[in-house]
């Protein structure tokens, strides 16, 4: 076979017992990997992997199969465009009920039941399973009673301490000015649903202040130009209404010439004021 010449080789005429090799025929005695119509990609993931032949490939496969639970327990997540019939499916595999009513939720007692039933429709269009949807609802009604007991407890210390500024504003008239509020409240048909929805509004002070208000206007005596209530059921006087009448009677120069005279009378009126302005 004659020589290659400098010319051939330099046009690529690379014939001869070297070109099969360098055209990429297998060299004698070297086979083509079983992957040699792979991308490089999947060439070079499958190297890694180490598979030297299809079967430990397969062998690889079902080992992840069994991971995983087996091939139906294998779940596409929908993406984010996905429609709601594929989302439907999709939370259906996870184990979704198939209906709200299926999730089965125990309502507290005297709770809100329109509550829990969009609760449960919305935890069915949300997707949840009943573990879910019942551990999320527990948790929801046990920071809800959490927070009703403290909105309670806020309640009654306002109530108290709206009651005691009263007792210290009113004095004696206290009790007087209560029945007169309560008169004021059975006729105008108030009920003790309709009174707590106003003393939530107003506050305990302002709506009993109100009240005994209206009491002392439904045409019953309110006092007595001695400073005694009119009846056993009227109206009181404050300790502000008792100073005032005593800065009146002190600038009264008969009704002090008769005080100051041990005129029974005018000692007894000025010992009730005095006692309803200082509380005594």
């Amino acid at each position: 076979m004659p020589e290659q010449t400098a010319t051939a080789a330099l046009a690529g005429d690379n014939g001869g017992a070297g070109a099969g090799a360098a055209q990429g025929t297998p060299v004698a005695g070297s086979a083509a990997p079983w992957y040699g119509q792979a991308d490089e990609a999947t060439a070079a993931y499958i190297q890694n992997k180490g598979w030297d032949s299809p079967i430990k490939a397969i062998e690889s496969y079902r080992n992840l199969e069994k991971f995983a639970g087996g091939s139906k327990s294998l779940i596409e997540v929908p993406g984010d465009d996905a429609p709601p019939e594929k989302l439907g499916e999709f939370y259906d595999r996870l184990g979704r009920p198939k209906a709200p009513a299926e999730y089965g939720l125990q309502v507290p007692e005297g709770a809100d039941k329109g509550l829990a039933e969009w609760f449960t429709k919305t935890a069915h269009e949300q997707g949840l399973t009943a573990r879910q949807a019942k551990g999320l609802f527990e948790q929801w009604n046990a920071m809800a009673g959490e927070r009703g007991q403290a909105m309670e407890a806020a309640q009654a210390e306002a109530t108290e301490t709206g009651i005691r500024e009263l007792k210290r504003e009113w004095g004696q008239a206290y009790d007087a000015n209560i029945t007169a509020g309560r008169r004021a409240a059975g006729a105008l048909g108030y009920d003790e649903a309709k009174l707590s929805a106003l003393e939530g509004k107003l506050g305990t002070g302002e709506m009993l202040k109100l009240f005994a208000t209206l009491g002392s206007k439904m045409g019953e005596p309110s006092f007595a130009a001695d400073g005694r209530s009119g009846n056993a059921g009227g109206f009181g006087t404050t300790p502000a209404q008792a100073q005032a009448q005593i800065s009146d009677l002190k600038l009264d120069k008969g009704f002090m010439e008769r005080y100051m005279g041990g005129d029974k009378d005018a000692m007894a009126k000025m010992q009730r004021l005095m006692e309803a302005a200082h509380g005594a």
